[in-house]
């Protein structure tokens, strides 16, 4: 069956990970650009723990999604707008479990250990060095570019449910909404 509205477990996954993957940009992008140091350092252990983080939030968010589903889409979206917000949602799931995965598979490789949080080590068994990281980590680059392009979609497609077409789509995600 599907339900009315999302579940409260359903919004705080939401925006937790969108949160989180709003604040890994402008991480990702000031550790990439600063010279080696211990703020560059410590940025891309935080880039790496929010990363892990998300991988853990979107997999339990998947799981919640499975169980219990998700109200329709609004009534009268054209179908090719149906057929773009099914793609685009399965794009945006996809990238947000591949994007971490591929991180922490190319960090595993040529940079370990990996930390989760300063503490606790959750280095992937994966060999090959400084060349399988380097390869692993171009992939989730472009892969990391593609999903802020598709959230930023996400956004402008939500806005334009909330201001033109007005039919309550933003709003069933807003927190202590029913609808």
């Amino acid at each position: 069956m599907t339900p009315p509205s999302y579940a409260p477990s359903q919004k705080v996954l939401h925006w937790a990970v969108a949160v989180l993957i709003v604040a890994l940009v402008p991480i990702a992008l000031a550790m990439a650009n600063l010279p080696d140091g211990p703020v560059k350092n410590a940025l891309y252990e935080w880039h790496k723990s929010f990363g892990l983080t998300v991988l853990a939030l979107a997999l339990a968010r998947l799981l919640v999604r499975a169980a219990r589903g998700a109200p329709p889409l609004a009534a009268g979206l054209p179908a090719w707008q149906r057929r773009a917000a099914h793609a685009s949602h399965l794009a945006l799931y996809a990238l947000i479990v591949a994007v971490p995965l591929l991180g922490w598979a190319g960090t595993s490789a040529c940079c370990a250990p990996v930390m989760l949080y300063f503490t606790l080590p959750l280095t992937l068994p994966i060999s090959g060095g400084m060349p399988v990281g380097e390869a692993i980590l171009r992939v989730h680059q472009v892969a990391a570019f593609t999903l802020v392009a598709l959230v930023l979609l996400h956004a402008a497609a939500a806005l334009h449910h909330h201001l033109v077409r007005r039919d309550g789509t933003l709003r069933r995600m807003l927190p202590g909404r029913t609808e």
